[in-house]
Parts: C-alpha cells; sequence; structure tokens
C-alpha cells in the first residue's frame, strides 16, 4: 500500500515543517517501511536473526512514527519476537508481544511458545537481579538494571520519550542511578540524597519476574516527557547467578 501524505496527521505534517524536514522526505521514509519489512524476511530465512531483528525494529519505528494501521505494526512486533524466539530469548520475545497483547498474532505466538515462555518467567522469578523493560515507543525500552552489591543493590535507569520527530533527531532521555536495600522486595529512593537540585523519589517494588516504579515528582533532571515510573518485567538475568530453585528470593 503506498503511504500518502493524506496517510500523515495534520499534527505529525506540522511537526515536520516545523523542525525542516520536508513532507517528500517524510513520505520516502513512509514508503520505504516495506523495504524494511521484506530485507528483514530475506535474513529471517537464512537465520540470520541478528541481522534481521535490526531491520524489523527499523520497522517498527517507523510504522509507528508513520502512523500505520494497528495490525501493520503489530506485525513489526511479532517479527522482532520471533527472531528472539528463534535464538531461545524468550524473555524479550514476550515483551516484544506485550505491546500488543491482544493481536491475533500476538497471542498465537505466545501460545505456540507457552511452554518456554513460561519456564523462563519461573527462572527469573528467583532472583532480583536482571534488566527489566518497559515500552517507550519506537522500538526503544525504558530499562531498568538491578544487581547485587553486597548486602543492596545498585539500581540502574535509562529512559526515553520518543517525540513526533525522534527517528530524525532522536529521543529525549533520563539516566539515574541508586543504592537499593530491599526490604520484603520494596525500596526506595529519593534523588535529593545525591543532588539537591532534584526532588523526585522512586519506589521499587518487585514481584516474580515483574518490576514496578512509582516516581513522586516531575523534577528528576530527565530529557523532556522521560518517566522512569511504570511496570517492567524482567527481559534477561545470568542463569548462573540464580539461587537453587528451592531457596527462592
Amino acid at each position: 500500500m503506498k503511504i500518502t501524505l493524506a496517510g500523515l496527521s495534520l499534527v505529525m505534517l506540522c511537526g515536520l515543517a516545523h523542525a525542516q524536514v520536508t513532507a517528500e522526505q517524510a513520505e520516502a521514509d513512509c514508503n520505504n517501511v516495506k523495504n524494511l519489512a521484506a530485507e528483514g524476511d530475506r535474513l529471517y530465512r537464512v537465520k540470520a536473526y541478528a541481522e534481521a531483528r535490526e531491520r524489523y525494529e527499523a520497522q517498527a519505528a517507523w510504522s509507528e512514527s508513520c502512523q500505520l494501521d494497528a495490525g501493520r505494526i503489530a506485525t513489526a512486533y511479532n517479527n522482532v519476537a520471533l527472531t528472539h524466539l528463534h535464538e531461545g530469548n524468550y524473555l524479550k520475545a514476550r515483551a516484544w508481544l506485550g505491546i500488543d497483547a491482544q493481536d491475533a498474532k500476538s497471542v498465537f505466538n505466545r501460545g505456540k511458545y507457552k511452554t518456554q515462555i513460561e519456564q523462563a518467567e519461573s527462572d527469573a522469578s528467583r532472583s532480583l537481579e536482571g534488566d527489566y523493560w518497559l515500552y517507550a515507543g519506537k522500538s526503544l525500552w525504558n530499562v531498568v538494571s538491578l544487581r547485587k552489591a553486597g548486602a543492596q543493590y545498585q539500581a540502574w535507569f535509562q529512559g526515553y520519550a520518543p517525540g513526533l520527530m525522534a527517528m530524525y533527531y532522536g529521543p529525549n532521555m533520563g539516566q539515574l542511578s541508586a543504592t537499593l536495600d530491599f526490604v520484603d522486595g520494596r525500596a526506595s529512593y529519593s534523588m535529593a540524597e545525591a543532588s539537591p537540585d532534584y526532588a523526585c523519589t522512586f519506589t521499587f517494588t518487585t514481584e516474580r519476574d515483574v518490576l514496578t516504579v512509582d516516581q513522586d515528582g516531575t523534577d528528576c533532571g530527565f530529557g523532556h516527557n522521560v518517566r522512569a515510573g511504570g511496570t517492567y518485567r524482567k527481559v534477561e538475568f545470568d542463569p548462573a547467578a540464580l539461587p537453587p530453585a528451592d531457596e527462592g528470593l
């Protein structure tokens, strides 16, 4: 299907004019989505999954930016998920399938790999350590990483807010580093501990492989619209660092 200028929202066109990206360039970039998908498919068929994933992630990001219909965007998410599934990265695949969880393709692929995903979820639940994802848009993920540091945990946050022109000029970003004491799966941190210039406080709550971050305040030193708050799901962990299965947390 040809993506015409009529398919771009008025808001996007205004943003393009303001940022001095021409409407012709935007149309060409949107028309290129089908080529990204085709190149991803070619690489996928020869089992070059990492390379295919790069094309599919670009397909997803541009599909969102060009405001294609929900079904086509969900297809891009599923394409990325399938590359992870074939590489045995079941938690990252689950994350991509969860962006539009009600799409028929997402439901099918979760069901097809239900056993593997549930086993990965069970393993991930045995430790707080790992990387947790929350979708920020345009193939970008907010990430919270937790690593054991003696009796405490070191936390790192990398967040994004991709605006209308993110595909041309990049997203807004924000970072945070904190040392946390988890008690019964709960820890808190105030940015004022490190700098009096910022007033945000954060509460971290863990349950199984889910990390919930509650953010109180907006003066956090992050880029515009970047927030650490939300519900994150674990996508990566070190199996060698897991306790025996009967020990739990």
